[in-house]
């Protein structure tokens, strides 16, 4: 009968309670009430929560009543709702007693739903299910699968909603499994657990006192009696506050265990006394059948047989409203044993025989479960065969169909990438040749640039030249011939013509520079360096590996490049140093120029400009087919890198 007294499992979690609190009844005022609202009810979404309240008030007096209740509350809420997934967990809760597998299913359906929502109580109704399709995992014998989905869902859940007395109510039900198993160790564990959430709420109630009491009833049964005496009078001082509380009768029978533990029979009695006077006065049948039990045990282990079968006759009188086939094995063996005992062999004889019976009919109805059971899940795996057939057939068909559309668009990518390709090789072709255009129109350009620059350079020098090399004979000759007044001012003529000559003679060299042609690029990139050199602007020249095998043309556009260069860095840039390097690395040319003169304006690119003479340098450049990088930084100067690509001659 100790099974009797161990505080089951609570089975359907907060939809169904346990026994002890079946005799707590509402009279049908409420129901009618109820009703009342419903049918006042304009929206359909508070329509179909009263009947959820229906049904959650029926499951435990009339399932098919709360069947229909949850049914009806389906009319109200829309298809794959939130409210939709409520009416599957209490049409669950109104199965929950006499059919596993429709319950189950439903709460399956009810939390399909409820995962696409992320709200608190969605949160919380997803802990119950969970909580609750284990508790039925539990009434098939599979304990292990119900602590499984208690700690992998129904606890995550419920921390999860922030709802710590939810989370403590089940480390309560873990406890109770494992002292069902006998395991009070780790029962006490998670007793302990429940005790700790609940006292970090700050705020004392039943639920705690009941935390206390089991742990209490758990460490009577590991004979840890001194710490069951500490967590006992923690609890009464919970419950001492509300002497009505429906969970003084559970607490005064675990003190009674405490007490017969220690063979205190008076201070057990005494306590068990006051627990069947409350457990009596609140109408908790359940809990005063426990609490005649234990008395029963009590006067037993005192010798005193006759009223030991008193409050066993009394207890099983009480178990009479409850279906717990358990119970009345447990109780008649007990009689049996005690009227042996007392030598009442022929009632003994006929407890026994009832005993049989019960036994009987409690293993029949377990097989009858157990073959029911068999039947549905052979009728649920032929619908899910069929389902599965069907599914299969619909998944070929969608294959089929998604296959076409996939080839389809595989077609239709491809066509269109084959037209952007061919659109794209277009356009790169188009765009080849004009720029080949350009180059051609470039060089052609720059020869022409430099053939006029050759004729005018050559009558330059043989026409102007030669004949201001005559007039500057000739106002010598003159100057013999002078007086002494007079020789100022022609010899002042004579300087002035002797600047133009000078004059005349350095544009014909930048026209044409005869010193690229007879000491090479590398000489002619100094030379210039030092005729561009002033007292205003040095000039640092760096020349490496600018090998003379670079072609004539490509030599002469290079002259070009960096006369273009210094001659802008002298015109615009206002700088005191320029530093210009050019090498030859392999068939490329790099020329570098640094100044440090005002720079380029913040409001002007430096890479896209072509204002400050840098239009023919990107001509130059591009016909040469290089690149050209501009960096400029506001009265920081300007740095300008240039690659060339070069063919040697072989």
């Amino acid at each position: 009968m100790k099974t009797i007294l161990a505080i089951s499992v609570l089975i359907a979690g907060w939809t169904l309670d346990w026994p002890a609190n079946a005799q707590s009844k509402t009279g049908n005022p409420y129901t009618d009430s109820l009703l009342t609202r419903v049918a006042a009810a304009a929206a359909d979404s508070a329509k179909a929560r009263l009947l959820f309240q229906l049904s959650d008030y029926w499951s435990e007096r009339d399932s098919a009543q709360s069947v229909q209740f949850a049914d009806r509350s389906f009319q109200y809420t829309p298809k794959n709702s939130f409210l939709r997934g409520l009416a599957h967990f209490y049409r669950a809760g109104a199965y929950f007693s006499y059919d596993v597998i429709k319950s189950q299913q439903d709460y399956l359906s009810a939390d399909s739903l409820l995962m696409h929502f992320s709200s608190k109580e969605a949160l919380q109704y997803r802990s119950r299910i969970w909580h609750n399709y284990g508790a039925l995992e539990q009434r098939k014998d599979n304990s292990e699968a119900f602590v499984d989905l208690i700690l992998s869902k129904a606890i995550p859940y419920a921390q999860a909603a922030g709802d710590q007395k939810r989370v403590a109510w089940n480390y309560m039900d873990l406890g109770a499994v494992f002292m069902n198993y006998k395991n009070y160790t780790r029962a006490s564990e998670y007793y302990d657990k429940a005790i700790d959430i609940l006292n970090a709420a700050g705020e004392p109630s039943s639920l705690l006192a009941e935390c206390y009491v089991q742990r209490a009833k758990s460490d009577i049964l590991q004979d840890s009696l001194h710490i069951a005496q500490v967590a006992l009078s923690q609890a009464f001082q919970i419950l001492s506050v509300d002497r009505d509380s429906s969970y003084l009768p559970v607490y005064y029978l675990v003190e009674g265990m405490y007490h017969s533990k220690r063979k205190q029979w008076k201070q057990a009695i005494a306590a068990l006394d006051t627990g069947e006077a409350i457990a009596h006065q609140l109408r908790r049948t359940y809990d005063e059948a426990s609490i005649a039990y234990e008395k029963s045990q009590v006067y037993k282990q005192q010798g005193l047989l006759g009223k030991a079968k008193h409050f066993l006759e009394k207890a099983y009188n009480l178990q009479q409203g409850y279906e717990i086939s358990n119970n009345f094995r447990l109780l008649l063996f007990e009689l049996a044993k005690t009227e042996a005992a007392l030598g009442q062999h022929d009632t003994a004889f006929n407890r026994l025989m009832e005993y049989v019976q019960v036994s009987d009919s409690f293993f029949m109805k377990r097989t009858a479960v157990a073959i029911a059971d068999q039947e549905s899940k052979y009728r649920v795996a032929e619908k899910e065969k069929e389902l599965l057939r069907l599914q299969n057939r619909n998944q070929v068909q969608r294959l089929i169909l998604y296959f076409g559309i996939c080839l389809f668009v595989l077609v239709g990518a491809f066509a269109f990438y084959a037209y952007r390709q061919r659109k794209k090789r277009e356009a790169q072709r188009l765009n080849a040749i004009q720029q080949h255009l350009e180059i051609q129109v470039a060089k052609a350009q720059l020869q022409g640039e430099e053939k006029e620059r050759q004729r005018i350079a050559r009558d330059l020098h043989d026409g102007l030249g030669g004949l201001l090399a005559g007039i500057k004979l000739n106002l010598s000759v003159a100057n013999h011939d002078k007086q002494q007044g007079e020789h100022v001012e022609l010899e002042k003529i004579i300087a002035q013509v002797d600047d133009s000559v000078h004059e005349l003679r350095r544009i014909a060299r930048n026209m044409v520079p005869e010193i690229l042609i007879r000491s090479g690029l590398a000489n002619a990139i100094k030379d210039l360096c030092e005729v561009m050199t002033t007292d205003k602007m040095a000039i640092t020249c760096e020349i490496l590996n600018l090998s003379e095998a670079i072609p004539q043309q490509q030599k002469i556009e290079i002259y070009r490049i960096v006369q273009e260069l210094l001659t802008n860095a002298a015109k615009h840039s206002g700088a005191t140093e320029v530093f210009l390097q050019c090498s030859k690395v392999q068939d490329h040319v790099y020329i570098t120029i640094e100044d440090n003169g005002r720079g380029m304006s913040q409001h002007v690119d430096p890479k896209k400009t072509n204002g400050m003479g840098l239009g023919n340098i990107r001509s130059r450049v591009a016909y040469m087919q290089g690149k050209i990088d501009v960096h400029s930084v506001p009265k920081k100067g300007v740095i300008v890198n240039i690659e060339i690509n070069v063919a040697e001659k072989k």
